[in-house]
């Protein structure tokens, strides 16, 4: 059985972005003294190379996010640790959940599918039932609150930044899911100010007085 695991950032103010629906702005009251840490690179491309599918939702999200990595690859601007995470965006099992991606958008991407939204929750099953490393979600908010319902996600990596996103903020969770958490690890970067929190998802809570 392959876990499914979340891995997402939150501001200060419990936001996944800001009211421009964009991440850059995020950055604008960044302490000076957190400039130029890529720890969370660091992160993100360990979490990646432990797994063995990636999945990703929406047309132009998912592809503009596989396009921007193909970039990367050939940048002689781009630090190390990036062009490892993008030369592994490039090799990883990615699973697209849109409704809208055709076979022509998938040309560039031969390691990609993709899988319709209705298809989204048989889909990980299907995956979680196998066998190998870890599935991965990076991002993808809606897709892996609606599977977080379903029971179907057993870790949730939480990265909190020293940062606020302010009025209009779009909200990391929405809704309560009737799911447990149970805090397995914690990480701190200095040099970021970035807080880990890994949390064991155990499944479906009781019903209250049941």
């Amino acid at each position: 059985m392959r876990p499914l695991i979340v891995s997402n950032f939150v501001t200060l103010d419990g936001c996944y972005e800001d009211a421009s629906r964009t991440l850059v702005p995020l950055f604008e009251y960044r302490h000076p003294d957190y400039d130029g840490d890529d720890q969370f690179d660091h992160h993100n491309l360990e979490v990646l190379e432990a797994a063995g599918t990636l999945l990703l939702a929406g047309h132009q999200s998912a592809l503009n996010n596989l396009r921007y990595w193909q970039g990367v690859q050939g940048d002689p601007q781009a630090t190390p640790v990036r062009r490892a995470f993008a030369r592994r965006i490039a090799q990883i099992e990615t699973v697209i959940v849109s409704d809208h991606v055709t076979p022509g958008d998938l040309t560039p991407f031969p390691n990609a599918r993709a899988a319709k939204v209705a298809e989204a929750e048989a889909t990980v099953r299907a995956l979680k039932a196998g066998e190998g490393a870890p599935i991965l979600i990076i991002l993808s908010r809606l897709l892996w609150q609606g599977l977080l319902a379903r029971g179907l996600v057993d870790e949730l990596h939480l990265t909190t930044f020293p940062l606020l996103a302010g009025p209009g903020g779009t909200p990391l969770f929405t809704g309560r899911p009737p799911v447990q958490f149970r805090l397995i690890r914690t990480q701190t970067y200095p040099g970021s100010g970035n807080v880990l929190n890994v949390y064991d998802v155990s499944g479906l809570a009781p019903v209250a007085g049941s």
